[in-house]
């Protein structure tokens, strides 16, 4: 696919024609294809109601809490806020370009700009209740779905939005959201989990409906209603929100019908148990390219890198040390511990093989964009040692972007929250930590890991297109209550 970068951004080119880019925004000439909580105003002209029970797949007390998952944001005086500023100031430099013209089409706290967008990535002329039925009802509720999932995290912090906390006017209007907490974006989390479902939906188009949505959390650091860490926790919460969805037959249902429109809609023949055949997403298609020492954004990662690095002397310092083997026999070792039970393959054969059937495909794409993108890892880039240095010969000479060890973890604990949603929280920050602990030991830097765990949540939306896939989360949960309840086997 030909690509060109503006200020080192990674554009999709005319995907449905310049025309169909600005009308229905799904893209543009920029970079292309994360208590009781206190609920957010609601917006301008509101849709109906998100307390309704129909209008979800997972209710407000289902959700895993993300304030538990994820780590506060940062504050203005820590080293991680660099690259927050600098990606502020990015976001007002395409402010007045095509891709701000973009972001604007695009933002609002309602479905309406997401139906655009899914609209203009399946090729169709609209999305709504009347001419598409079943692809809105899937829509509206994974929309607000992925929406609420921030409810208890942006209650916990409440932090200020960036045109608030940099004395700007508000770029957009009439929805600023001037009076609500900018961590995580919780528009940012309901776009990627329709980009999720709808990707899941219609395997054919996965490559453009993730890019979309991708670009889609972007948009909030243009036009600086969040920083790039809200974005960030943004897309991991709306992953954490699909993961809990799929406990409901409702999703299934609302995918399987929402298919059959599409294909009717399109004069199509193919049959959905035939995606199976299709290629998994190519990341190459879906994330930007990673930040080099030219970039703009390096002065970031190397600052969230000098502060991962002050850790290696603390308790998480010593757990970084020790997450070095990414293979299935650890990581089922280290998700069993979560768990509170002995996990292995002897102990919990069908978990073991949950984790197993991830690992290759998540291999693979990862392996893909290094393959086609070569950059230094830290601790060559800067020539200081790591805090693993056995491992450094083996890695002196692959690709730091990005990162395999926080893909897989990612893709493996989503699976594993689905098929044991009551310690979801548990899986998740412990994944969460895997990745993190990688930027400890001076492996990656911080947005080779971002990256991955963006891939991760693409990989894991094509995994559940295979039946024997879905089967298999159940056969992992079946096995977990054998143990947890002292059964044998």
């Amino acid at each position: 696919m030909t690509r060109f970068s503006i200020t080192g951004r990674l554009f999709l080119p005319a995907l449905f024609g310049l025309a169909m880019l600005m009308a229905c925004s799904s893209g543009s000439s920029t970079p292309d294809p994360t208590p009781e909580p206190t609920p957010e105003p609601p917006p301008v002209n509101p849709e109906p109601p998100v307390t309704q029970e129909d209008s979800v797949y997972v209710d407000l007390s289902s959700h895993a809490d993300a304030s538990f998952i994820l780590p506060a944001p940062p504050s203005v005086e820590e080293q991680d806020f660099v690259d927050d500023k600098i990606q502020w100031q990015w976001g007002q430099t395409q402010r007045n370009t095509a891709r701000g013209e973009v972001a604007m089409l695009r933002m609002g706290r309602t479905p309406a700009p997401v139906r655009l967008m899914m609209a203009g990535a399946l090729g169709l002329d609209v999305i709504s209740s009347e001419a598409t039925p079943a692809l809105d009802r899937l829509l509206v509720r994974a929309y607000w779905t992925g929406f609420q999932s921030t409810e208890y995290i942006k209650s916990k912090y409440l932090r200020e939005r960036p045109f608030k906390q940099m004395g700007e006017t508000a770029w957009y209007a009439p929805d600023a959201n001037d009076a609500t907490g900018s961590y995580a974006s919780a528009t940012t989390a309901a776009g990627w989990a329709v980009s999720l479902i709808f990707a899941e939906m219609w395997t054919p188009k996965q490559d453009p409906i993730l890019r979309l949505g991708f670009l889609f959390g972007e948009d909030r650091v243009i036009s600086g209603s969040n920083y790039q860490s809200d974005v960030n926790a943004g897309y991991l919460c709306g992953s954490i929100a699909v993961a809990m969805a799929h406990n409901n037959p409702k999703l299934e249902e609302d995918i399987a019908a929402a298919r059959e429109e599409y294909k009717r809609l399109k004069s199509l023949s193919i049959d959905p148990q035939n995606f199976d055949d299709l290629d998994y997403p190519t990341g190459l298609n879906i994330i930007n390219p990673p930040v080099m020492t030219s970039d703009y954004r390096y002065e970031g990662d190397l600052a969230r890198y000098y502060y991962a690095k002050s850790l290696r002397t603390t308790i998480q310092g010593t757990q970084a040390t020790q997450d070095v083997n990414g293979y299935s026999d650890n990581m089922t070792k280290i998700f069993g511990e979560v768990l509170r039970i002995e996990a292995s393959e002897e102990t919990t054969p069908e978990i073991y093989k949950l984790v197993e059937s991830v690992r290759p495909r998540s291999v693979h794409l990862i392996r893909e964009v290094k393959q086609a993108y070569f950059r230094n890892r830290p601790f060559v880039e800067l020539g200081e040692p790591t805090s693993v240095p056995d491992e450094e010969d083996n890695y002196r000479y692959e690709s730091s972007f990005p990162s395999g060890h926080s893909s897989l973890a990612w893709a493996d604990a989503l699976v594993l929250a689905e098929a044991i949603p009551e310690r979801a929280r548990n899986l998740l920050h412990r994944a969460y930590e895997f990745g993190y602990n990688r930027q400890i030991t001076g492996y990656h830097w911080a947005t080779d890991i971002d990256a991955a765990r963006i891939l991760a949540c693409g990989l894991v939306a094509r995994l559940h297109v295979d039946e024997e896939f879905r089967k298999q989360i159940q056969l992992a949960r079946e096995d977990y209550l054998r143990v947890a309840n002292g059964e044998s086997r």
